[in-house]
């Protein structure tokens, strides 16, 4: 008789629709699941992704809703990196197949595994989509609803479906010095790949980023750094 009610119990529509999912997803906001998670990772559920697939750096954040079809592909997050509300990202690509239904094509066949990178300093607005092969640059920021079938530069902004530079972060004169606060002399880019880059893909772009904030807002930012080991690294 116990039997007979649990077996009901496990199978009724209620079960699935409303306590399935919380545990379907215990694993993918369990830091300790993931192919890679460093210190001061955030997760905030509900998360629809495989954990063994994905790879967070230090200091990196997956908001609500943040979805990763991966189909063997994967997701790497560096360092700084925020990825916002409801992003979908698709780690992998359908190949058409002669005899093969698109009913189907859950089997995966002939279909091609992808890693997509976001590099360091970069935030993805919510709901934006990046399909496989994508690589957002350092620092860049990919704006809400954006769909990302190319690379993004580093420090670009990016708008749109398919998503274009619409602006720079910051000028050259700023990232150098953002970089010098958040990374290491060894990590840092050089002269040259900047000035590459605004001769290029950032010429005569407008820049979005600026450099003053208040006297208390500096202060509470330098302490929430040093409470959760973020160097300052301009005078070393």
């Amino acid at each position: 008789m116990l039997k007979k009610f649990f077996k009901k119990f496990i199978s009724d529509v209620t079960w699935v629709r409303y306590v399935a999912p919380y545990l379907v997803n215990y694993k993918n906001t369990k830091r300790k699941y993931y192919a890679k998670s460093g210190k001061h990772t955030q997760l905030f559920g509900p998360l629809s992704l495989e954990p063994g697939a994905v790879e967070l750096d230090d200091y990196t954040r997956l908001q609500p809703g943040v979805r990763v079809i991966n189909a063997g592909g994967k997701l790497v997050v560096k360092k700084y990196s925020a990825v916002g509300a409801g992003c979908t990202v698709i780690a992998s690509e359908h190949v058409p197949t002669v005899g093969l239904p698109q009913f189907l094509s859950t089997l995966h066949i002939n279909d091609i595994k992808t890693t997509v990178v976001i590099e360091e300093d970069a935030w993805v607005g919510a709901e934006a989509v990046l399909l496989s092969r994508c690589r957002i640059g350092r620092g860049a920021v990919v704006a809400a609803g954006s769909i990302v079938t190319k690379p993004v530069p580093p420090y670009a902004v990016v708008a749109g479906s398919p998503a274009k530079i619409i602006a720079a972060r910051f000028t050259m004169e700023q990232i150098i010095k953002h970089e010098q606060i958040l990374y290491p002399r060894e990590e840092r880019m050089s002269s040259e790949a900047l000035q590459a880059l605004f001769d290029g893909e950032l010429k005569d772009k407008k820049t979005l980023g600026v450099s003053e904030m208040s006297p208390d807002d500096s202060a509470m930012l330098e302490e929430y750094k040093r409470n959760i080991g973020i160097k300052n690294y301009e005078n070393s």
